[in-house]
């Protein structure tokens, strides 16, 4: 009998435990504003809170700060962005495959051996501890559409590591009670929620000097592992930050706040797949092509577990075709932009990429193409313009 009580004691106090835990805010490392300050860096180089990296002014452990932040993500699974497999799931993408050059026969005799560099993945983020390098190609020493130098990239170009949102403190803003990352409600007590994933606001200065024009998105996720993301507004103003030409300059795609979707908007509800066009609104919402709802008000007011196609308000946006961080597909496409079929998507007929890696996939969810959507299916540029 005392055995079970101790038993149950115990198992009680770890229940206690983990709810407190998994509930205190004060566990939590990003809660939407700056985290604890020897999470990154140290104060002494002590035996209780070491550098991992080498010696630099910022006491950073890492030797730079996107070695910092890998430091903790690292890895696949939960937060985690850069595993050794390419099996990260999160909606922005792994950093996997800006590491990964792979290459696969042509389908005929005497066909050219295609390859598709690392380089063309995504973001090139510099990382030295985890051997992540600036993009050797030559025609990105800037950011495509833009003018920010490749050398300068990393996690901070786009996150504010402080999370400061609109200036802080020193803006005499109120402080931040709370993650403006997961659809929290607004805080009613006089404090404020911080920027969607912690991106840099008009008030941020990017490394190189690069200030921001275009605050953060509004955005909510379903949790720290970013399995699913119902998106509101103001992505494509936030890339442009960088990349500006791509939505300034004429013969480019349309994306942004009111680049609504319209008649594509009919035919994204609609689609299916290749050869089946008998969607329904009610479940049209796709994860491989997602769209801005529209939403401005906050995170709130949006759904990550949402199947709702697109109405009136639904814009097309740069997240629509690319992943944030990078992908198996060159230009961080969602898609295999350059093949007829999506079942011969190079990433899937290479000997060089593991069987089984995050290709494609959805809602953290790796999918077979073939199976989701027919042996024939051809580009999901199709979802919204239905050319096939």
């Amino acid at each position: 009998m005392k055995k079970l009580n101790r038993k149950l004691l115990f198992g009680a106090a770890m229940v206690g435990f983990l709810a407190f835990a998994l509930g205190n805010p004060a566990l939590a490392l990003h809660d939407g504003g700056v985290a604890h300050c020897d999470a990154c860096h140290t104060m002494h180089n002590s035996a209780d809170n070491p550098a991992t990296g080498t010696t630099n002014n910022l006491l950073l452990k890492g030797s730079d700060a996107s070695s910092t932040c890998l430091n903790c993500h690292n890895g696949s699974g939960s937060y985690h962005i850069n595993s050794t497999d390419g099996m990260n799931t999160n909606a922005g993408g792994g950093f996997y495959w800006i590491t990964k050059d792979y290459s696969v026969a042509g389908g005929w005799p005497g066909a050219p051996v295609v390859t598709y560099l690392g380089d063309n993945a995504g973001h090139n983020v510099i990382a030295a501890d985890f051997t992540m390098l600036q993009d050797a190609n030559p025609n990105n020493a800037t950011a495509p559409g833009g003018t920010y130098s490749a050398a300068n990239l990393g996690c901070e170009s786009c996150h504010d590591p402080h999370g400061t949102a609109g200036g802080g403190t020193a803006a005499g803003l109120a402080p931040i009670s709370g993650s403006g990352s997961y659809g929290d409600p607004e805080p009613t007590d006089g404090s404020r929620l911080g920027n969607y994933r912690l991106l840099g606001d008009s008030t941020y200065v990017a490394p190189g000097g690069v200030g921001f024009t275009a605050d953060a998105p509004i955005a909510a996720a379903s949790g720290s592992d970013g399995a699913s993301v119902d998106y509101g507004s103001g992505m494509s103003e936030w890339c442009a930050n960088c990349h500006g030409d791509y939505i300034n300059d004429s013969h480019k795609h349309p994306a942004g706040d009111g680049e609504h979707l319209n008649g594509q908007g009919v035919n994204y509800n609609s689609y299916v797949a290749t050869g089946d066009f008998t969607g329904d609104m009610a479940t049209a919402y796709d994860g491989l092509v997602p769209f801005e709802r529209g939403v401005t008000t906050g995170g709130w007011d949006l759904d990550p577990a949402s199947t709702v196609g697109t109405t009136g308000s639904s814009n097309v946006m740069c997240l629509t075709c690319h992943r944030a961080h990078s992908s198996a597909h060159q230009n961080a496409g969602r898609w295999d932009f350059q093949v007829e079929l999506l079942v011969h998507s190079l990433a899937l007929e290479s000997a060089d990429v593991t069987p089984g890696s995050a290709v494609y996939y959805k809602d953290g969810v790796v999918v077979d193409v073939a199976t989701e959507y027919g042996e024939y299916q051809r580009s999901l540029c199709n979802k919204c313009h239905v050319q096939d």
